[in-house]
């Protein structure tokens, strides 16, 4: 993919695909999250965790660099198990100094298309309840809440939240 993005404050990132050795790049981004992901996902993650991410044969990803740094991350690990045909599960990722741009929209966006042409069939991701802001950006994009899991998210605030399951038609 070679395509450059403009976020508000004018800054252009360019979307890229990483491959197995930007595993030191995705990690970095990891341990640089915007408030909301810091919070609202299972970050830190491991070394070993991004590096298998990154081998995973059915990951299908896209990052924005600005500056040579990666300033998000976005993914749908398309399920192998032939039960699981033709959906995926979707993770995005963005780093603190990005968090008020349009990016994390725009880079949903695009990854939907790229699993629109691979042939996914649907796309399921699994959010906080109280993380209003990646809910809306996943309501633009066509996301709708299918379910609720209560009490299964332990904070760092020290309380369990529930969770919603989302899921996308993609065909």
């Amino acid at each position: 993919m070679n395509k450059n993005i403009r976020l508000k404050d004018g800054r252009r990132v360019k979307i890229v695909t990483l491959v197995p050795d930007d595993v030191e790049r995705l990690h970095n981004l990891l341990t640089n999250l915007s408030d909301d992901d810091t919070k609202w996902s299972m970050a830190p993650y491991q070394r070993e965790w991004v590096q298998r991410w990154l081998n995973t044969p059915t990951l299908i990803q896209l990052a924005a660099e600005h500056s040579g740094e990666l300033v998000a991350f976005v993914c749908i690990e398309a399920w192998s198990h032939p039960k699981r045909r033709g959906t995926g599960y979707l993770g995005a990722y963005i780093h603190k100094d990005c968090c008020d741009s349009e990016l994390f929209s725009s880079i949903i966006g695009l990854l939907l298309d790229e699993v629109k042409e691979r042939g996914l069939h649907k796309v399921n991701t699994e959010i906080v309840a109280e993380n209003t802001s990646t809910m809306s950006v996943l309501e633009e994009h066509g996301f709708q809440v299918e379910g609720r899991k209560r009490d299964c998210f332990y904070s760092a605030d020290g309380r369990y939240h529930d969770t919603l399951i989302m899921g996308k038609m993609i065909d």
